[in-house]
């Protein structure tokens, strides 16, 4: 168990914040109305916010959700939701592996951001979530609501292992979707205020693990490139994931294809020896608790890919390359596994967290998800 010699807050933290009319001998949560905002670019904002939604719920929380950035049909289980809305957001648009900044500027309205922010009816919430979402962020600012932001993000707004990162980096991480509380989740907490990742509940350990069998996610790469990169590794059996998968299961010899399902992915993940994703949060904090090797292809010009790629290599975690690299394939595949790291129930520690209302202590938060 790692721990975590944390000695103070969140420095970002500037005033306690409190809930005027709450007695205090009685729980605020079980009359308190939560607008979360959850950012849909790619599926981790939204596997982690679901598993935070689910844990508040049971604690007594009303939780309505606004979505930016993602497709009704990203979100897969809403049943645990009281109520969505679906807006476009800002999104970053990708090609062949890499941000495409003329496709993102086309796509992005200013005035339509805005115009959603001003005429949101925000009244009857008593407090403001965002995991990386703008739109909650500026209507929490707006209207005076209490806000918390949780999510991989926020990490880097403290001391860790990162990318040369410019003036551009730096003011979206900082002011994106900034809140009056942040808690950043990372594999390690650095020494900071940090929590560690938010597993999802469908993880499980499989006793049956299938040596040869390695998930590949590459939703951002072409799949004339994936099969490029996995044709000569007829040795071992691919199950690829990827964005242009069509709707069926196909077979490319030892390369086989699959549209995105939620419990098939989840049963590959749980299987497998290995998993070769991009450099994002989410499916590397899943593969690392299940002990799974990781081999992670950071998105060009993404600075927090590229950063979650050095930080794999510093704490010794994962095996990364530029591109798809055959031959760092050929190495990586007879790797041994990495040492399973067990992450405790974050989503439910954030949860009661919150129940208790000392927003600005994260302290107490960070050190017992630590130690565990």
């Amino acid at each position: 168990m790692m721990r975590c010699p944390i000695s103070s807050g969140n420095p970002s933290s500037k005033r306690r914040i409190k809930i005027n009319g709450w007695p205090p001998d009685l729980d605020p949560l079980l009359a308190m109305n939560i607008l979360f905002g959850i950012q849909g670019t790619g599926n981790g904002h939204v596997s982690r916010s679901t598993q935070i939604i689910h844990h508040l719920k049971a604690l007594g929380a009303h939780v309505d959700v606004l979505f930016s950035g993602c497709d009704e049909d990203k979100v897969f289980d809403r049943t645990i939701i009281d109520s969505c809305r679906f807006f476009k957001g800002f999104t970053f648009n990708y090609r062949n592996g890499r941000i495409s900044t003329m496709d993102t500027l086309r796509n992005l309205s200013i005035y339509r951001f805005l115009k959603n922010a001003l005429t949101f009816d925000p009244k009857g919430y008593d407090l403001v979530v965002t995991d990386f979402e703008p739109l909650t962020s500026l209507i929490s600012k707006r209207h005076n609501i209490p806000s918390i932001g949780i999510g991989h993000q926020y990490a880097f707004l403290h001391d860790i292992p990162m990318a040369a990162s410019g003036h551009i980096d730096r003011a979206i991480m900082k002011y994106f979707a900034s809140a009056d509380v942040s808690i950043g989740l990372h594999w390690h907490h650095f020494n900071q205020p940090i929590a560690p990742p938010v597993i999802n509940a469908n993880v499980h350990i499989s006793s049956e693990i299938v040596d040869n069998l390695v998930l590949v996610y590459l939703p951002f790469e072409s799949d004339k490139e994936i099969s490029a990169f996995l044709q000569k590794a007829d040795t071992f059996k691919f199950a690829v994931y990827s964005g242009h998968s069509g709707k069926g299961i196909r077979k490319e010899g030892h390369i086989t294809w699959h549209p995105f399902s939620k419990k098939s992915f989840y049963e590959h993940l749980s299987v497998c020896s290995g998993v070769i994703c991009n450099a994002g949060f989410e499916l590397p904090s899943e593969a690392l608790h299940l002990g799974k090797k990781i081999l992670a292809k950071p998105l060009i010009g993404q600075f927090e890919q590229a950063s979650n790629a050095k930080a794999l290599e510093w704490l010794k975690l994962g095996t990364t390359m530029d591109f798809l690299d055959s031959s760092v394939l050929k190495s990586w595949l007879t790797t041994e596994s990495f040492i399973k790291t067990h992450y405790p129930n974050v989503a439910d520690l954030i949860a009661r967290w919150i129940v208790k209302g000392s927003w600005d202590n994260t302290r107490e938060l960070v050190n017992q998800a630590w130690t565990q």
